[in-house]
């Protein structure tokens, strides 16, 4: 079964489970992957994030139910998983711009989101470089992302928010180089259990930790790498939307739930000639 086939599955899935059950662990089962992926995923070939997706649609079906019948509005609240009229109302305000109540006047506007069907789409554009690598496993240092404050769907806005802060501290991380490969300053997002654990700026080293960084270990994969030239983030952000929308889908891989890796050999990364990679873990479909 394709990933595209997966994905409309889980589609499926939601829309069944429209009455507040979606179960995240499940859903991710369903399309082949890890919630993290899913979650990352998600936005690129959507445009929107997962749990805004789930809410539109079940929006969407709410005012359905509201314009079809004469149930009363708490419950249509309970139908889709809402024990407050409170919360309810302020969901639905947020998505159709108007209260339940309201919704039920033939004048009031509101909002359909339709069912996501996905499917792969042939543009012909630009053809894409890559190549696939098989990279033992290797120690890094850094400073890891406060993870509390992180939501994967977040995760390239909350990224660009920690490089900035990090600031100088990226020279403590270079001083630590020590030849080790893979070479070059990397950006690391490690998962454990199939959700996202935490970003970290590190470098490959053996050298001792010092105080106030971590060490991890990431472990071997095989890597579909993909060259990114431009400023950062727009260039990566652009590199990603690619590969997770057109190289994924046709390229008789999966995205292997292990540790996705950027590579940087610019120290200006904002500079138009910036060079990074992307090394995605993948498995053979």
């Amino acid at each position: 079964m394709s990933q595209l086939e997966d994905l409309n599955r889980a589609m499926a899935y939601i829309e069944e489970h429209l009455d507040g059950t979606v179960d995240m662990d499940v859903l991710a089962r369903i399309a082949a992957c890890s919630k993290y992926q899913l979650q990352r995923m998600f936005p690129y070939l959507a445009g929107v994030t997962l749990p805004e997706y789930i809410r539109r649609r079940v929006m969407t079906r709410a005012a359905q139910d509201l314009r079809a019948t004469d149930a009363k509005v708490m419950d249509v609240a309970l139908r889709y998983g809402y024990d407050s009229p409170t919360a309810f109302a302020r969901a639905f305000r947020r998505v159709h711009g108007a209260s339940p109540n309201d919704a039920r006047r033939p004048q009031t506007k509101l909002t359909l989101y339709p069912r996501f069907v996905f499917t792969l789409s042939v543009k012909g554009e630009e053809p894409m470089d890559y190549r696939i690598i098989e990279q033992g496993a290797f120690r890094v240092v850094g400073i890891p992302s406060d993870n509390g404050t992180w939501e994967v769907e977040d995760a390239g806005e909350k990224a660009v928010d920690y490089w900035e802060k990090l600031g100088p501290r990226v020279h403590e991380i270079l001083d630590l180089v020590d030849g080790s490969e893979p070479a070059g300053l990397l950006g690391v997002q490690f998962c454990r259990d199939g959700a996202f654990d935490c970003y970290m700026a590190c470098v490959a080293t053996n050298r001792p930790c010092p105080e106030g960084m971590e060490e991890r270990i990431v472990e071997a994969a095989t890597y579909a790498v993909f060259e990114c030239v431009g400023p950062m983030p727009e260039a990566m952000t652009n590199l990603w939307h690619r590969i997770l929308t057109e190289w994924l889908p046709s390229s008789g891989y999966r995205w292997e739930s292990k540790t996705d890796v950027e590579r940087y050999f610019t120290p200006r990364m904002t500079a138009p000639d910036s060079r990074s990679e992307v090394w995605l873990p993948v498995v053979k479909a």
